[in-house]
């Protein structure tokens, strides 16, 4: 069981939006949103209907509830942590909203969590009749011309990614984004990443310093499994250079 402990910073003009994935319900990022929360932060969870609509679509709406925060005076600045889906809902969504221009001075840091940059490997299912049901689907596809692989990358927001080493819907190699200032791969699943100690401890520690390193802990955390029985996690090469 976590323990959330607060730290003494003081990020209470600080909002961090949470968007999660395909089919993700309004709940399934509590456990992040608590430990942001425990950490001095101002957070709101974007829902969305994740199986009506295009991802552009959502982006619209994301784009218009990203101007009405950057407008407020009470925001100093806006960061996001995302989920699989939610991250490229997000990218299109700061792409056109003025974030990174007009706004630029509250633009914050980005956390994206087993993000399907380069697509996901669920598209290759085939669904015959059914593909107009799910847009989001071709959207997200592998193919070079898909809309995940066509949105330009993003100029000002600086991103940190978490790949999952056990995700069998998005391959770590898939996860990465031109620009990125770290990246490391975590020893869980793709739906694990949400709620895991470590990945939580990792987002705190990149909203504050752009790195994924490890600072003092702020959310100590028994793990049930020895040191010695714990899966290394990797940082990319990249990244940590």
């Amino acid at each position: 069981m976590i323990r959330f402990v607060p730290t003494v910073a003081d990020f209470s003009d600080e909002m961090v939006l949470t968007v999660p994935g395909f089919l993700a319900g309004r709940r399934s990022m509590q456990r992040l949103g608590d430990g942001l929360r425990s950490a001095g932060y101002v957070t709101r969870h974007w829902d969305y209907p994740s199986l009506r609509g295009s991802i552009l679509s959502h982006a619209a709406r994301l784009r218009h509830d990203l101007g009405e925060l950057v407008e407020s005076s009470q925001v100093r600045r806006v960061h996001l942590v995302t989920h699989s889906m939610g991250g490229v809902i997000a990218r299109a969504a700061i792409l056109g909203s003025g974030l990174e221009t007009r706004w630029r001075e509250k633009c914050g840091r980005m956390v994206m969590m087993a993000p399907p940059n380069e697509g996901s490997r669920l598209t290759r299912i085939p669904l015959g009749p059914f593909a107009s049901w799910f847009p989001q689907l071709g959207e997200l596809s592998e193919s070079p011309d898909s809309l995940v692989r066509c949105l330009p990358p993003l100029r000002q927001m600086k991103v940190g990614i978490i790949a999952a080493a056990r995700d069998i819907v998005v391959s770590c190699q898939a996860t990465h984004l031109p620009g990125e200032c770290d990246h490391i791969t975590l020893p869980t699943t793709h739906q694990g990443l949400k709620s895991d100690p470590n990945a939580i401890e990792r987002t705190l520690c990149f909203l504050r310093s752009e790195s994924f390193q490890s600072e003092p802990a702020t959310i100590p955390f028994e793990s049930p499994a020895s040191s010695q029985d714990r899966e290394p996690e990797h940082r990319s090469r990249d990244a940590a250079a």
